[in-house]
């Protein structure tokens, strides 16, 4: 197997044992919840700075265009990333953030960019409440 694949195979299970964990959770957590968007966020910027640096600002682009898979990749990429949005955007509204300015950070960032607005929704939430 190779590296890439490894790390492939690494990231699918964190990401299965998180949302499993997250699911069997039943009451709110105490500690601070947006931590884990934001340390989720860090790392994954980071190999996409390494990505960009290695392959490009555009490196994906022959990888998506170049077969059927790609497309579905990046056509699930987009429809994820629009619905989350859509889904914290009325949450993100309510805790005082102005929506115009993390669809842009969202577009032009995607999960990061997602994931940051997450963070800060939930730490918003958090604070205002007593």
């Amino acid at each position: 197997m190779s590296h890439s694949e490894l790390t492939a195979l690494a990231g699918f299970a964190v990401a299965a044992i998180a949302m499993l964990l997250v699911a069997q959770t039943k009451q709110r957590v105490s500690w601070p919840a947006w931590l884990v968007p934001a340390v989720v966020a860090v790392p994954f910027a980071v190999w996409t700075g390494l990505a960009v640096v290695e392959e490009g600002l555009f490196g994906f682009w022959p990888m998506l265009m170049g077969s059927h898979w790609g497309l579905q990749v990046w056509f699930d990429r987009l429809i994820c990333v629009t619905a989350a949005f859509f889904l914290l955007q009325n949450r993100a509204r309510a805790a005082g953030m102005k929506s115009e300015v993390w669809v842009l950070v969202v577009i032009f960032t995607g999960s990061i960019g997602l994931l940051l607005m997450l963070a800060r929704t939930v730490y918003l939430e958090r604070k205002a409440q007593p």
